[in-house]
C-alpha cells in the first residue's frame, strides 16, 4: 500500500517556518516569512512526522512495535496473526489464522 499523502499527515514537534515562494510572494508582506501547522511534502522533518504520527496510530490499535526492527509492527489477536512493515509512506500487511500457524510449528 502506498500513501499518497503521508507527507501532509504529519504533526510538527518544533516551529518551523519556511520562506515565500517566489511565484506566491504576497505584496503587502514582501519580507514576511510562513508559520507551518503541519509537515510539507519536501520539507525534511516530514517524514519523522509521519512515522510517529502513525506509529501511535497502529500502536493504538494494539499492534506491537519491533525492538530491533521499529518498522516492524506485530498484533495476535486470539490466534490470528497480523504482521505490518512500514517503509517510509509504503506499508505492507501480511496475516495468517491460528490454523495456519499451528500448522507450521
Amino acid at each position: 500500500m502506498d500513501v499518497k499523502s503521508a507527507f501532509l499527515n504529519g504533526y510538527l514537534n518544533k516551529e518551523v517556518y519556511v520562506e515565500q515562494p517566489k511565484w506566491f510572494i504576497d505584496p503587502s508582506f514582501p519580507n514576511h516569512v510562513y508559520k507551518l501547522k503541519k509537515a510539507l511534502y519536501g520539507l525534511k522533518q516530514a517524514p519523522r512526522a509521519w512515522y510517529e504520527r502513525l506509529t501511535q496510530f497502529v500502536v493504538n490499535q494494539g499492534y506491537i512495535k519491533g525492538g530491533t526492527d521499529k518498522t516492524l509492527f506485530v498484533k495476535d489477536d486470539d490466534g490470528r496473526l497480523m504482521i505490518t512493515h512500514i517503509y517510509v509512506d509504503d506499508i505492507v500487511f501480511g496475516g495468517m489464522s491460528s490454523k495456519i500457524v499451528q500448522h507450521f510449528v
